[in-house]
């Protein structure tokens, strides 16, 4: 049962239509991003520091290897994202015709109050709430380098065209895309789906929607914080009705990686 063109497709079918986007998206990112690669013979994995690349260097001078670094560009690697982000938009976007409304059905609308409240839970979340959550796992399994995968990503940025893009589409373009699917779609489906539950159904939905979320960026030692960030984002959502809030703490949260480590160069 989908619902009526007044009601909007009923939760069930809101969850159908955020997990077929996540899949679609990740297909055509793979195949794109595939292509480019292959297109321009370069390599998607990036040194995370100025001393892998001057040892990469060193390397190719030692056996009489060309120079050439075949890093793909920063800025291309981001915009191989759009595909992904197409997808997660496409499905809410084509499931305006089956009376989805993006304000009543994914809580799309914002207030002045959004952004500094938002942001505010954003920067205490990674600055505060994740290293509190690691303490004891580090304590269990030691050390470990949880902004490895952010911090070579930031240092792959070798122009003022990838600082622009590394901050417009990580902190801009991936906080609005990834809301409007995982919290908006995913979480309100599943929240109506369970809504007979009582506390227990939005529980299960704030549960079920960040650990998707979490799975979806594929780095199983982020898991944990990106799971607790997905249910603080949810959390938000359920409690002001506004994927305002949760843009904004997503903004908030992404930002100060980039600033961090960009400070860190």
């Amino acid at each position: 049962m989908t619902g009526s063109a007044a009601e909007g497709p009923v939760g069930t079918r809101r969850v159908v239509i955020a997990v077929t986007s996540l899949a679609v998206g990740f297909v055509a990112a793979a195949f794109v991003g595939a292509a480019v690669i292959s297109s321009g013979d370069w390599e998607i994995d990036v040194p995370a520091t100025i001393g892998s690349e001057v040892g990469r260097t060193v390397m190719q001078f030692a056996t009489s290897q060309t120079l050439a670094d075949h890093r793909i560009p920063l800025g291309l690697a981001l915009l191989l994202n759009i595909p992904l982000w197409a997808a997660f938009l496409g499905g809410p976007l084509l499931a305006r015709r089956e009376g989805l409304d993006w304000r009543r059905d994914l809580g799309w609308s914002m207030k002045p109050i959004d952004v500094p409240v938002g942001l505010g839970i954003g920067v205490v979340t990674q600055l505060v709430l994740v290293p509190v959550l690691y303490a004891p796992i580090f304590w269990i399994v030691g050390d470990q380098d949880v902004g490895s995968a952010a911090r070579s990503l930031v240092a792959a940025t070798d122009t003022p065209f990838d600082v622009v893009a590394l901050v417009v589409l990580t902190g801009l373009g991936a906080p609005i895309v990834e809301e409007v699917l995982f919290r908006g779609l995913l979480h309100r489906g599943i929240a109506d789906m369970s809504s007979d539950w009582g506390r227990p159904g939005v529980l299960l939905a704030v549960a079920a929607s960040s650990a998707v979320f979490a799975a979806s960026h594929l780095q199983l030692l982020q898991f944990p914080a990106l799971m607790m960030f997905g249910a603080i984002a949810a959390i938000a959502l359920h409690r002001t009705g506004r994927l305002g809030t949760s843009i904004w703490i997503h903004i908030g949260f992404n930002l100060t990686t980039v600033v961090v480590l960009l400070s860190e160069l």
